[in-house]
């Protein structure tokens, strides 16, 4: 984390915030389930950093793979053989050692090649999910609409279990996704109230933590803030400094902007900030952001955290000084069973600045 790393600015309480209140050295059945699922996914983001390295003539890629499996299994197998030897482990704790081992053993970005893919696959396809969104008359549909269309862009997560093995062979239709969304009313839904604070007097900046590469980016969170920046709202859109998993980093989104402009050159003239939160994990930690996004979000109104991993698994409890947004799709099965819902479930939580 870098050095000038503090508490994010918008945070009600600072001293009482916990990212991630799921610990798993206390909860038996959320220990194996999330054991289990990262020592079956580490096997996927290695076949990707190998088959990433060899195109590059990297040839020392697979014997890396292997001792990386290796320490990967040690140091999981000893938690989960004796949780009691750490004080808590949650979540944001188990991407943070897969993270250091993945690192550890050279493999920094082991998706970029499956983003670049999927980024350029829907890059075609934003034109018209915006103009679709413009062709809606009623106010408050329109914006329903855009909803929607994070809840279906959401699905192109590589760090859930069912949605991974269907990216690794197909790309799934934005489309029909969001024409199969669960109808309302949602697993937590406070749609109406949000519809009512953005209809009514609005808001004057809006913090928004993006999410996955691909249709998450392009397809979904890019049209919410196009909606809102066209309604004067100034947008601070907040990515990783570092790599992991399929999540847009400060860096991809920078160096994909002239594309977005290319099919959408109203993007160039719209108020949207790129910052870096300097956070590398698919959960956030709010509790260690960068003195830029803190400068960018000072006078912000509304923070909006997009994405199971930002927005469910971590920060649903998260008590802001300005109104917030958690909106996401639940793409894991014991994610969706700890809030009573089923997966594919959607949410939208939204709170007035304090609550």
């Amino acid at each position: 984390m870098p050095s000038d790393s503090k508490p994010f600015v918008k945070l009600a309480d600072a001293g009482s915030y916990v990212a991630c209140d799921w610990d798993l050295t206390a909860d038996d059945f959320g220990r194996q389930h999330w054991v289990g699922f990262f020592k079956r996914h580490i096997n996927t983001i290695l076949a990707l950093g190998v088959e990433a390295a060899l195109s590059r003539g990297d040839e020392s890629a697979t014997a890396r793979a292997e001792a990386c499996r290796q320490e990967f299994n040690r140091v999981f197998d000893a938690f989960a053989a004796d949780p009691g030897s750490h004080e808590t482990v949650t979540i944001l704790t188990l991407d943070q050692w897969r993270d250091r081992l993945l690192r550890d053993h050279g493999f920094v970005d082991a998706f970029a090649d499956l983003k670049a893919r999927e980024n350029a696959k829907m890059l075609p396809l934003l034109p018209a999910v915006c103009r679709q969104l413009d062709a809606i008359a009623d106010p408050r549909q329109q914006l329903l609409a855009v909803v929607e269309g994070v809840f279906a862009g959401n699905i192109f997560d590589m760090g859930a279990e069912a949605t991974a093995k269907l990216f690794l062979s197909e790309t799934v239709d934005f489309f029909a996704v969001r024409e199969k969304l669960p109808t309302q009313p949602w697993l937590i839904d406070d749609f109406d109230a949000f519809a009512n604070a953005v209809l009514g007097a609005g808001y004057r900046k809006c913090v928004f933590f993006i999410d996955n590469a691909g249709s998450d980016f392009l397809l979904g969170a890019l049209p919410m803030m196009r909606y809102f920046a066209r309604r004067g709202t100034q947008i601070v859109l907040a990515a990783n400094q570092r790599p992991t998993l399929n999540d847009m980093t400060i860096s991809d989104v920078n160096g994909f902007w002239p594309e977005i402009v290319g099919v959408c050159p109203e993007f160039a003239q719209l108020a949207i900030q790129r910052v870096s939160t300097g956070t590398g994990e698919p959960l956030i930690d709010l509790s260690n952001v960068s003195d830029e996004l803190n400068e960018a979000a000072a006078d912000a109104d509304l923070v909006i955290l997009e994405g199971m991993g930002r927005g469910v698994e971590s920060n649903l409890a998260a008590v802001f000084n300005c109104d917030a947004v958690n909106i996401a799709m639940l793409k894991d099965v014991a994610a969706a069973r700890r809030l009573g819902g089923v997966m594919y479930d959607v949410v939208l939580r939204y709170r007035q600045s304090g609550c």
